[in-house]
């Protein structure tokens, strides 16, 4: 078993994220804390739009133990939301807006919100919605045109009593090997989280530009570690490449947080229109992996500190991290690794029976830590397959070396087994990647009568080549049992919202 990686850690946590933002609001009540592209708001003012809405939620009945739900992009208007809702004692949910409106009246359904928050261009879509109270939020409007007015209110600022097992927050599972599950996680876990915000050294003068969305663990952490750190979160609507560059100059962006496919096109607009990005300090990166080709041209071309993130809903966000001074350090291979997990996480490699692999062994990896969620909602079944005795079994399978280093190779689900021999599609893809003409692929299973899987490859090519090309360029670094037995060229991957590939929709 490994545990507690060499981060720096930050001090212990002393107080929650709300009171953090009530500090900020009383000493730097003018500083900027939340751009987006309608208004700028102070510290001061996230600290009464944030009471404002509590107000609301309290008009309506919203107490301990109950649920606000989000609709909307990553505005102001989110954490806004959050903040309200944990001074209200309720938990917060974010409602992936990019699913189509029957599959997310099913996930409202599953957490039965007592109240839901959206923006006023998804009004339709919070039609279909059954939930007892709403607050809608036009962008051109002031911010939370209240039920009780921000002149008259006597909004209650005495803290609710709630404690660390209290649900703060629940994510769905990205629904990339299935339908999405609902993740609670408790007030301790979330603060858990907090120190990991040293990855990326972050300070009160950082300005994060948050691309994930914030109904994922990335863009809701993030928005967390602005909060409590007490940085600027910046957000944008033109989530294009060039509007990231763009935004990234305007803004003064130091940090970034970015999925490999993003990096790669945001690599290939600076390419055809060059322009300097002198306030970019850090490129945090995760959610799938990066081959090294990549990251060496990002290094190369950015300039900036890298850190990558390895987690997922259930762990809470990040549990395993290779920092800034890995990426400069005299171990190249380490690049290939995820880092080690964080303090007070624990690790451990399985095998088949359940026990402990030794460093070097391909197992299926578990993790234990104060961030874990206790189970999925109202679905004991699947909880029972991934919680045992503290420990959550990601499905992910890899291996850790001497020093602790984990190197993911993909997820057992997405294991290729073909004539007897296991295919990883993580080391397919690494070598597909490197080929001339390959700008991303996916390798994955279908059923053959003989060997019960084959090997697949899906391309998305920038210049001519064939399934024999790509089939020779396998076949001379790879074992015959690797190599794919078909190929088929894309114009792009499907995805799920937070970018991962949807092996499960590819075909030949």
């Amino acid at each position: 078993m490994f545990g507690g990686s060499a981060m720096t850690a930050q001090a212990i946590i002393h107080d929650s994220i709300d009171a953090a933002v009530r500090r900020r609001a009383r000493e730097h009540a003018d500083d900027i804390a939340v751009v987006d592209p309608y208004r700028h708001l102070t510290w001061s003012d996230l600290d009464a739009a944030a009471d404002r809405l509590a107000a609301t939620l309290a008009a309506q009945g919203v107490g301990r133990g109950d649920r606000v739900a989000w609709l909307g992009p990553n505005v102001a208007a989110y954490p806004i939301t959050v903040l309200a809702a944990w001074r209200r004692g309720a938990s917060i949910v974010g409602l992936n807006l990019r699913l189509p409106a029957a599959d997310l009246a099913a996930m409202t359904q599953a957490v039965r919100p007592a109240h839901l928050v959206y923006e006023a261009h998804y009004s339709e879509l919070a039609a279909a919605l059954d939930v007892p109270g709403r607050t809608v939020v036009a962008p051109d409007d002031e911010i939370w045109p209240p039920i009780v007015s921000a002149g008259d209110a006597r909004v209650d600022r005495a803290a609710i009593d709630t404690d660390a097992d209290d649900e703060a927050l629940i994510y769905f599972t990205s629904g990339s090997t299935g339908h999405p599950k609902a993740v609670p996680l408790t007030r301790g876990a979330i603060e858990a989280t907090l120190p990991y915000a040293a990855v990326h050294r972050f300070d009160e003068n950082s300005r994060a530009l948050v691309i994930p969305p914030n109904f994922h663990a990335a863009g809701a952490t993030w928005a967390n570690y602005g909060m409590y750190i007490g940085m600027r979160l910046v957000y944008i609507a033109d989530t294009s490449p060039a509007g990231i560059a763009d935004a990234i100059v305007e803004h003064g962006i130091t940090h970034i947080l970015m999925v490999p496919t993003l990096i790669h096109s945001l690599l290939g607009e600076l390419r055809e229109h060059p322009r300097a990005l002198p306030s970019l300090q850090h490129v945090g990166y995760g959610a799938s992996s990066i081959t090294q080709q990549l990251l060496g041209d990002a290094i190369g071309l950015l300039g900036c500190e890298f850190a990558q993130v390895y987690g997922l809903s259930e762990t809470g966000g990040g549990v395993a991290f290779l920092e800034v001074e890995d990426h400069l350090g005299d171990h190249p291979e380490r690049l290939s690794s995820a880092g080690r997990p964080g303090a007070g996480i624990d690790v451990e490699v399985r095998g088949p029976d359940g026990s402990v692999l030794a460093a070097g062994e391909s197992g299926e990896l578990w993790f234990r830590s104060p961030c874990v969620t206790r189970g999925y909602l109202d679905n004991p079944d699947a909880t029972a397959r991934v919680l045992v005795d503290g420990w959550f079994n990601t499905r992910d399978i890899g291996f850790l070396d001497d020093d602790g280093y984990l190197y993911v190779q993909g997820r057992s689900d997405d294991m290729i087994c073909t004539g007897g021999e296991n295919v990883h599609p993580q080391v397919v893809e690494e070598v597909l990647a490197a080929m001339p003409g390959v700008e991303e692929c996916a390798v994955f299973g279908t059923p053959d009568p003989h060997w019960g899987q084959r090997v697949c490859a899906a391309v998305i090519a920038t210049k001519p080549i064939s399934e024999a090309d790509v089939i020779a360029w396998c076949t001379e670094r790879l074992g015959r049992f690797q190599v794919p037995k078909s190929v088929v060229f894309l114009d792009e991957l499907p995805r799920t919202a937070t970018g991962k590939v949807k092996r499960s929709a590819l075909s030949v």
